[in-house]
């Protein structure tokens, strides 16, 4: 693997003038851009007027790679079914075509999570792109796409998510025992994986958390596995409730995925099926449309609804 490149690039692009601190910066600043000039926005509370706010900041400034980015990455959180091309790509491409860093993470990620010929390979390399240039969330998230990586890949990418786990990125622990685990079924490695999950556990990885309540409560887990880690339905459901409620959508998608009575030590309950797949992102979505035997292109969550957990 070559040496990591920590580039560093200006706010702005050559000929481009700073616009400061934008009501869109506010509104939509990225937590994972390492260039934000505003206090990072976990969960943007209206997504439409944020929107507006970057297509007006865009008009004023209209070749701003930040501004690019912000639009491309809110146009590409919007609901959309799984097979139709991210809306945000066009904006993504040209902040990355400026060296934006976070754009090429985020165009990576959004070509990752759609169906088509050729848009799942452009996304792995771009987070290998985006890794190989410094940015931390890109290589703590690689090795979780090992799975149509050939030898040289799969140890490069494996080898980034050990250098973000070195970074501080405890998320990695997860990523990482995840391809291990859940991709490669790489039995040798298995003890580390588990040992993995358990470091991330304790250092509050909501990732983390999340794949060892997983293993610890579905009965169907990698072959051999058990001997190291055994069922625990108390202990693996408290890990995954207390991982959804922190945010972590992959937990959110497994509570839904038990309450629809895939497991006999969880009964399936319809309200909380709903609940946990609306707060598991565009993929909860998708299954619970499925489930209900709704139209995935126009079925939508409502995510004011509240059911006692």
């Amino acid at each position: 693997m070559a040496a990591p490149i920590f580039i560093s690039y200006p706010t702005g692009a050559v000929g481009v003038t700073d616009p400061g601190v934008t009501e869109c910066d506010k509104l939509a600043s990225y937590p994972h851009d390492y260039k934000r000039v505003a206090p990072p926005v976990r969960d943007v509370y209206d997504t439409a007027q944020a929107i507006a706010a970057c297509r007006e900041a865009l008009v004023k400034f209209p070749n701003h790679p930040r501004l690019q980015f912000l639009l491309g990455m809110l146009l590409d959180s919007e609901p959309r079914a799984r097979w139709v091309k991210s809306p945000g790509l066009p904006f993504l491409k040209k902040a990355s075509d400026q060296g934006y860093l976070a754009a090429t993470y985020v165009k990576g990620k959004a070509l990752l999570k759609t169906w088509g010929r050729g848009r799942r390979s452009e996304g792995r390399n771009l987070l290998f792109v985006a890794a190989r240039k410094g940015h931390l969330q890109a290589q703590a998230e690689l090795p979780r796409h090992v799975g149509r990586m050939n030898e040289a890949q799969r140890k490069e990418a494996l080898e980034w998510g050990e250098l973000a786990i070195k970074r501080g990125d405890v998320d990695a622990y997860a990523s990482i025992a995840s391809a291990y685990l859940l991709v490669m079924s790489d039995a040798k490695h298995y003890p580390k994986a588990i040992d993995y999950l358990h470091k991330g556990d304790r250092a509050g990885s909501l990732e983390a958390m999340a794949l060892l309540g997983r293993l610890q409560v579905f009965p169907f887990a990698p072959n051999g596995m058990r001997n190291l880690l055994p069922e625990n339905h108390y202990g693996g459901m408290q890990r995954m409730l207390d991982a959804a409620r922190g945010g972590s959508k992959r937990a959110a998608f497994y509570l839904g995925l038990l309450y629809t009575g895939v497991t006999y030590s969880v009964s399936a309950r319809r309200e909380k099926m709903i609940y946990w797949f609306c707060r598991a992102g565009e993929r909860g979505r998708y299954m619970v449309a499925e489930m209900l035997e709704a139209d995935v292109s126009t079925y939508r969550c409502n995510n004011k609804k509240s059911v006692k957990q």
